[in-house]
């Protein structure tokens, strides 16, 4: 059976280019890429985003993947002479099953390699991994990563496009160290074709509270969505300039009085998904384009 669980300143307002947005100082700061963005257009309802869920995006190239409808993993592809999205697909392959979620897409390895987590009543979510094979057109079965897996929840997961490191976040605990707070972000990295196990990243990351989700800008820096103190509504979003560091809110508009939740972007399309936002009811997809 399925289930399933930018910017305003009183120093002065600092023009974001087309955004039209207003930081904090703090976020202005702690925000670059998307700081540097000048160009970010304002975030518009995605135009596929319906009553369903659509949440937990990730851009690779003019492809969006994401969540949807009763937790599978779907698919949309920009069209720059239409100058629009196909209506979102379920990924080919094996990949989605019919009794149970499969969330939080991450693709990398030149498109040709798919991280998600999938739901299984004795252990929660786990991660898994996914490879393309080219003469069947089709996702390929996919692999439990063992090393990321415990009996608690494992939930999102960032890997970086050669798959030498990942972040991932849990409720779990990896090689005998508790987490800070209920969902936590960790660090793997690879050693010789191994993933390491997971090592807790501690405060000012994580909090007694829950980090849920986990994004790495190209610059190193971490986007998580958090309940922590100084959010606009009870889940906002977050960056950090680095491990080290404490995160700052993106403030508002992209934070608001609902839940802000998963942050995605490359160089030309930036995704965030929010619940009950703009008079909505559930799950939907914002996105905002680069403008040069």
């Amino acid at each position: 059976m399925k289930r399933g669980p930018r910017l305003s300143t009183s120093v002065a307002a600092l023009a974001v280019g087309a955004v039209g947005l207003v930081l904090t100082v703090a976020a202005a700061t702690a925000l670059a890429p998307l700081a540097e963005a000048a160009g970010w257009s304002t975030p518009v309802l995605w135009e596929h985003s319906g009553d369903g869920t659509d949440r937990m995006p990730w851009i690779y190239g003019n492809t969006l993947y994401l969540v949807w409808g009763r937790y599978d993993i779907y698919y949309s592809t920009y069209d720059e002479a239409l100058g629009s999205w196909s209506e979102p697909q379920p990924v080919p392959g094996a990949v989605n099953t019919s009794a149970n979620n499969e969330i939080n897409p991450v693709v990398v390895g030149g498109g040709k390699v798919l991280y998600f987590a999938r739901y299984n009543p004795l252990t929660d979510y786990d991660f898994y991994r996914s490879e393309w094979d080219e003469e069947k057109g089709e996702w390929g079965e996919p692999v439990k990563i063992e090393a990321w897996s415990t009996d608690a929840q494992e939930w999102d997961l960032w890997v970086n496009e050669d798959e030498t490191v990942a972040y991932l976040t849990s409720r779990g605990s990896f090689g005998g160290q508790a987490g800070l707070g209920g969902q936590d972000v960790w660090k793997s990295v690879k050693v010789n074709g191994q993933w390491t196990t997971p090592v807790n990243l501690g405060a000012p990351i994580n909090t007694p509270g829950d980090e849920w989700s986990i994004f790495v800008g190209p610059d190193g820096k971490i986007y998580i969505d958090s309940n922590r103190e100084g959010t606009v509504g009870k889940m906002d979003i977050f960056v950090a300039a680095d491990e080290k560091s404490a995160p700052q809110s993106l403030g508002v508009p992209i934070n608001g009085p609902t839940d802000e939740r998963e942050l995605a972007f490359n160089d030309k399309w930036l995704f965030i998904s929010a619940i009950d936002r703009d008079g909505r009811k559930g799950y939907d997809i914002y996105v905002a384009r680069w403008q040069d």
